[in-house]
């Protein structure tokens, strides 16, 4: 998938990272060097590309452990030019994760952008997934999962299929507002 090269490559965000199995990162890699690739988009420099970390996500701590880094190295240079807005977008993976995993993610992402505050405007989570403890495309109960683990949902649109929950949230902006 090139989608993060294209949003790159059209100014809409100034850095992509992809967090993948070990195996993906690699074939990822070998494609975006491969001559094939380079002849058919000459123009894309190294900078375009996604900067990819190998990580399991079933592996909470490691994946806590990278994102923290990321948005701890943003912050440090982005305090002295401006703010910035991280986006988390979660696609066709959570279906393939174990019990549990998905609702940590959702719940590590919430609360590393918490951290990288002042700095972070912010952040959005964008989903088409299946999301857990939501069967079908129950908003309310999409609602209450999200709140859980931190996020407030701005945009719901369930699906038929694997990846049936799509959508946007934002962070709660008090914790103390999250579901119990």
């Amino acid at each position: 998938d090139v989608r993060s090269i294209k949003f790159r490559e059209r100014g809409i965000v100034d850095k992509s990272i992809e967090l993948d199995l070990p195996p993906v990162v690699e074939a990822k890699s070998n494609i975006l060097q491969s001559k094939r690739f380079r002849r058919r988009r000459p123009w894309l420099t190294t900078d375009l590309l996604p900067e990819f970390h190998a990580v399991d996500l079933n592996n909470i701590d490691h994946v806590a452990e990278i994102l923290q880094n990321i948005l701890a190295v943003d912050s440090d240079v982005k305090a002295r030019e401006q703010k910035w807005h991280t986006i988390f977008l979660f696609e066709g993976v959570m279906i393939y994760l174990n019990e549990d995993v998905p609702r940590a993610l959702l719940e590590i992402t919430s609360q590393v952008l918490k951290a990288a505050a002042p700095n972070n405007s912010g952040g959005s989570l964008c989903f088409a997934d299946r999301l857990e403890n939501i069967p079908g495309g129950d908003i309310v109960l999409g609602r209450e999962e999200l709140a859980r683990n931190g996020w407030d949902i701005t945009d719901w649109q369930p699906k038929p299929g694997l990846a049936r929950h799509m959508g946007c949230a934002k962070p709660l902006t008090n914790i103390a507002n999250k579901a119990s």
